[in-house]
């Protein structure tokens, strides 16, 4: 799991309750930044891709393929380019994004201000922080949208990296639906003209109807892991598969 954009510690407000029987034990739904609509996230959408689109040309393809609120928990699993896919997922999602990232960034001036705003999850890295998965379970239990790039780090548009396994137990443990995008030309944002940026939506689906398995093991992890990949790389073209060539 990974991202750069700084969490929220307030509920927002109209939460709809969480799926039944999806919650996972001693986790109560709470949500983070801001609700589906809500006007000033819109503005910000609207600010934030003005801008991108006047550094680069968008193409979005069925990006309307992100299930609502009412279709229970959501994990958006996405191909992880440059540090521009944070707020290229934020301005052209049909939903409002929660972001994993570094806990460093928490402090950080005008950056940590804006990520708990928006509701980030700050993760102590290389330790298993115990309170950013609950975090994130009880963002999924509000049925909220819960980004991850399975990647864990920046392919640079070197192609895909090998998927972390992390992605697979949250989706588990959250009982959530995965939906696969594949974003391609990022890395080029402010380094090139312009450059072409595409965001494809991939089809969403049940983890548990791919894994065939009670999903308990390290083994069922890395799997899931990487059938989610191979969705994303779907969406891609050839030239930027990588590993999962």
């Amino acid at each position: 799991m990974s991202s750069s954009e700084p969490a929220s510690t307030g509920t927002a407000p109209g939460t709809p309750p969480s799926q039944s029987g999806n919650v996972p034990a001693g986790i109560v739904p709470r949500a983070r930044g801001f609700r589906d609509g809500d006007p000033f996230f819109v503005f910000s959408q609207y600010a934030v891709g003005g801008i991108l689109r006047a550094a680069s040309r968008i193409v979005l393809e069925d990006v309307n393929r992100c299930p609502t609120p009412d279709k229970g928990p959501l994990i958006l699993a996405s191909s992880h380019l440059a540090y521009a896919d944070i707020p290229l997922l934020g301005a052209f999602m049909p939903r409002p994004p929660i972001f994993f990232s570094k806990s460093e960034v928490e402090s950080w001036p005008v950056l940590g201000a804006v990520g708990a705003r928006y509701g980030t999850i700050y993760v102590r890295r290389g330790e298993a922080d115990r309170q950013a998965i609950r975090d994130a379970l009880a963002c999924l239990a509000a049925r909220q949208m819960l980004t991850i790039f399975p990647e864990g780090h920046r392919n640079k548009g070197r192609g895909l990296l090998q998927a972390q396994p992390g992605i697979s137990l949250m989706a588990l443990r959250g009982g959530a639906s995965v939906w696969p995008v594949a974003i391609d030309g990022s890395h080029l944002i402010f380094n090139r003209l312009r450059p072409t940026v595409s965001i494809r939506g991939g089809e969403p689906f049940n983890p548990r109807d791919v894994l065939g398995s009670d999903g308990k093991t390290l083994r069922d992890h890395q799997e899931l892991a990487n059938i989610i990949m191979r969705r994303i790389r779907d969406l891609l073209p050839a030239s930027a598969h990588g590993v999962y060539a």
